[in-house]
């Protein structure tokens, strides 16, 4: 990824006079080429912006209803302010498509997400406008608090602001943030981007609190009308007076917009129409002569301009890519989108089985619950919550609560089952460690898209889990390898009486078991599964890893070279019974993982060798390297590039055998 140079202003753009005038979004290239535009100009080009993202991002993937819906208020921002000294930060960044329209990134849009392409979320890398990688909700406040502060030295600071959607402010992080600022009265501009959505719903009191304000034109004519109910009434001495002043406080706390944040010492600003450059503007330029948090409820369309997003706004927030148009003549120039970023799927993906497996053990076990912190959809939990509504809990963006709410269930009896995507339970670890593991409490939890992602790149790789995971004491981690050990793992998890951590991929899973289901050893906790013996060397494979492991087996016995492989089914705790015979067996054991090197899988089988009172087998350990992995188009993309697809495993593995001469 090449940093772009910084923009210069350029000649204003003439403004259409035809048919065969050029687009305005041809001649932005810069935030100054955007300056140059009028309002009416400016108008425009927000519809053109609009219509190439439309177009654009269904043939490549990435988050389209975001984006969609927050294209005024972007254009707005970069034609008040000058970003190039003033500060401007995204919560969770996945909205900042129009942003790098802007910032002179148009024909990077070609491979948006893509391997070497354009990140799917902010990156420094690519531009200077981009302040923050940021992948995570909750965090575009305090970030912009920091900048803020950080320059209060300046004679002349620069404006910061920050732009937050309406699920996000729902994170605690986000009101400790606007709390702190509000305290000490900093200069900073939040801009609340408000479309009732995050990927699914926004649930809770504060997205209730914002439907509240959605009609606040409404409630402010209310007051407007009872205040002069209240000041015609005959006045008798200071008393009354005083008890219609309290009675006046009483009506403005319950009709006047934004008073929880007045309460904050926040200046609010709206709701106003978030579609509506113009206002925005006017807007953002009033919002920059005031002191203090000053905070612009924006009101918007999550996927304005599509045909789908007014019934159906979760089906827009992120889609897959198209595939392109086959020639004319061939019979497949349907266009259809495709199913996933791999090629065909082998097998159903690790979510579906987790949900449908969950769904059969609730049918059967009424202690059940199944909490997800905003991702009903991406978990596979939208089935049990139809199945099962009164036993299915969408905390909103908020895994702190999410997982300490887990602990209370558990406590009370239930047996939860909080479905995180890896990556996001790093942000409820304190009370994975306080509430859950400290208290031994049987709270499962289920990693979704562990490893690495593909497109989503590092905020959304869920490659450190085992080693964050693995050092709290009485900690259960277990990885399925396929659609049969998924349901029994499962099963096994619901009957510890203790926490446990299942880790899957965003993948599908193989079509087609080694062992059929009936033949294979009993699911038992900590124990592994030999899958094939072999001579000096044997790899031990974690999770979706055993697929590799096996394609590198079958690879070598077709050149006569037979190796072992074990899938350990267990992190913690591991079969030390079968890794010791197995150390004696051979002389060389690998550890393949879907994780970081360090404090991973192969960590843990070193501890336990190092325990061990023998000598045995060298073991190396193959895993992701200390590094953030970026963005490719696949999965499989990002394990060739790090030689941990089959091809790769198979190099090394020969590598081993030609150096001990045993190949």
């Amino acid at each position: 990824m090449t940093r772009e140079p910084s923009s210069s202003p350029s000649t204003p753009p003439a403004g259409p006079s035809g048919d065969d005038a050029p687009r305005l979004l041809e001649q932005v290239a810069s935030p100054a080429d955007l300056k140059a535009l009028d309002l009416k100009q400016l108008e425009a080009w927000c519809g053109e912006a609009r219509e190439f993202l439309l177009e654009s991002v269904q043939i490549t993937g990435g988050h389209l209803g975001s984006n969609l819906g927050a294209v005024e208020l972007t254009a707005a921002l970069h034609y008040v302010f000058d970003f190039r000294r003033d500060r401007l930060v995204w919560d969770v960044s996945h909205q900042c498509y129009t942003h790098k329209l802007v910032t002179g990134r148009r024909a990077g849009f070609a491979k948006l997400r893509q391997t070497e392409g354009l990140c799917g979320f902010t990156h420094p890398e690519e531009s200077e406008y981009d302040l923050f990688h940021t992948g995570h909700a909750g965090t575009s406040i305090s970030l912009a608090l920091g900048l803020a502060l950080g320059s209060t030295g300046d004679p002349d600071p620069p404006h910061v602001a920050a732009v937050i959607g309406d699920a996000s402010m729902g994170a605690g992080v986000a009101f400790e943030a606007i709390n702190h600022a509000g305290a000490l009265g900093q200069d900073l501009l939040v801009v609340l981007n408000d479309n009732e959505w995050s990927i699914s719903k926004s649930v809770g009191a504060m997205a209730r609190y914002f439907s509240r304000l959605r009609s606040a034109r409404l409630l402010q004519r209310a007051q407007q009308e009872i205040q002069s109910l209240i000041t015609a009434i005959p006045v008798i001495g200071e008393r009354v007076d005083r008890t219609l002043d309290q009675i006046g406080e009483v009506v403005r706390h319950s009709l006047v917009p934004g008073h929880v944040f007045e309460e904050l010492g926040v200046t609010y600003i709206g709701p106003i129409d978030g579609h509506d450059v113009r206002r925005l503007v006017e807007t953002f330029k009033r919002a920059k002569e005031l002191d203090g948090v000053v905070l612009v409820h924006t009101l918007t369309q999550k996927g304005k301009g599509h045909p789908g997003a007014e019934e159906h706004p979760e089906h827009v927030h992120a889609v897959k890519p198209r595939k392109a148009a086959a020639p004319k003549g061939t019979g497949k120039e349907d266009g259809k989108v495709q199913p996933g970023a791999n090629a065909e799927p082998s097998g159903p993906a690790f979510t579906q089985l987790f949900a449908d497996a969950l769904v059969k053990a609730a049918e059967r076990d009424l202690r059940i619950h199944a909490i997800t912190a905003a991702m009903p959809s991406g978990t596979g939990l939208d089935a049990f919550a139809e199945r099962f509504p009164s036993r299915f809990h969408d905390t909103g963006i908020t895994e702190q609560h999410a997982l300490a709410m887990a602990a209370g269930l558990a406590k009370a009896g239930a047996r939860p089952v909080a479905a995180i995507y890896s990556t996001f339970l790093q942000r409820g670890y304190d009370q994975v460690f306080q509430e859950i593991a400290l208290q031994h409490l049987p709270v499962l939890l289920c990693l979704d898209r562990a490893g690495l992602v593909g497109a989503d790149g590092p905020t959304h790789n869920g490659c450190f889990d085992i080693a964050y995971l693995r050092t709290l004491p009485g900690m259960v981690l277990c990885s399925p390898r396929d659609a049969a050990d998924m349901e029994r793992m499962l099963a096994v998890a619901l009957r510890h009486d203790g926490p446990v951590a299942l880790r899957y991929p965003r993948d599908a899973s193989p079509a087609n078991a080694r062992i059929h289901p009936g033949e294979r050893r009993e699911m038992a906790l900590g124990k592994a599964e030999t899958l094939c013996e072999g001579e000096r060397l044997c790899l031990w494979a974690y999770g979706s890893m055993v697929t590799t492991a096996l394609e590198v087996a079958d690879r070598l016995r077709a050149q006569g070279v037979e190796i072992g492989v074990v899938d350990a089914r267990f992190a913690k705790p591991l079969d030390e019974e079968l890794l010791a015979r197995d150390l004696q067996r051979y002389r060389h054991l690998v550890t393949l993982e879907d994780h970081q090197r360090m404090g991973g899988f192969g960590s843990a089988v070193l501890e336990a060798q190092s325990r061990l009172p023998l000598d045995g087998a060298r073991v190396r350990v193959l895993g992701l390297p200390d590094r953030f992995v970026e963005h490719r188009t696949t999965r499989g993309q990002q394990f060739a590039s790090l030689g941990l697809d089959a091809d790769g495993v198979e190099q090394f593995v020969k590598g081993l055998l030609v150096s001990t001469r045993i190949g």
